[in-house]
């Protein structure tokens, strides 16, 4: 009877121990700390290893939703696929100016024409550190220095209205 028990609990220990334990430093919403014009950005990283990105500003509308992962002090993002038609950008790009608006507008579904003022943020494998656990600062960035890319877990106060 000892025997059975013991192998009982031993079987319980183990099956938790498999268990996949979420990481949740950087479960929260973020808040964009870094204005480049005035607007909101948040970024909610979830539970279940998913994340949705919003952001606005005078006349323009993005949003975002896909998968992370961590390692060590970084979270990578990914977007997934979506069934709704919108122009779709990369998140943070910072091409040489001009070159841009050269490239093709791609959107959400082949051969689609978006109606809607939002697009599509496109996240591949864009890695954001950990930074005194309040802030989270985007890694390997093509943008200039002064163009930051860094969320807190504070919405940062607005200036003069904005």
């Amino acid at each position: 009877m000892k025997l059975k028990f013991c192998i009982f609990v031993i079987l319980i220990f183990a099956f938790q121990a498999c268990e996949k334990k979420v990481d949740n430093r950087f479960t929260k919403t973020w808040y964009d700390t870094e204005y480049r014009t005035p607007g909101r950005t948040t970024m909610q990283i979830k539970n279940d290893s998913t994340f949705n990105y919003r952001a606005a500003s005078c006349m323009w509308r993005c949003t975002s939703k896909g998968n992370w992962k961590v390692f060590g002090d970084t979270i990578e993002l990914n977007s997934t696929s979506i069934d709704t038609c919108y122009n779709m950008f990369p998140f943070a790009d910072c091409p040489k100016y001009g070159t841009y608006y050269d490239k093709k507008i791609l959107s959400t579904i082949p051969n689609c024409t978006a109606e809607s003022e939002t697009d599509y943020i496109i996240f591949k494998n864009e890695k954001f550190y950990l930074k005194k656990d309040s802030h989270m600062r985007k890694a390997n960035s093509n943008c200039p220095d002064s163009l930051s890319i860094v969320f807190a877990k504070t919405e940062k106060k607005k200036k003069n209205g904005y």
